[in-house]
């Protein structure tokens, strides 16, 4: 089962290919414009920043603190 710590270790290939094989999809954001999909793999999450206009994604950032979850959560 692969960690939060493994996971940072990897280089940007290595988390893409955890993320689409092994994660799976919560929701999106966007934010700044950049699209923001929130994956959960094993005990730990992973934001995927997606930039639109260049067509690539610009960043993981993953975390395993419950609070960060924040900007997902939708009041009615």
């Amino acid at each position: 089962m692969l960690t939060l710590y493994e996971f940072n270790a990897m280089d940007d290939n290595g988390q893409a290919e955890a993320v689409f094989k092994e994660g799976i999809y919560v929701d999106d954001r966007e934010d700044s414009g950049l699209k923001i999909q929130l994956y959960r793999l094993n005990s730990f999450y992973v934001e995927v920043f997606y930039d639109a206009i260049a067509n690539r994604i610009t960043r993981y950032r993953s975390f395993s603190a419950l609070a960060q979850l924040a900007p997902y959560v939708k009041l009615t």
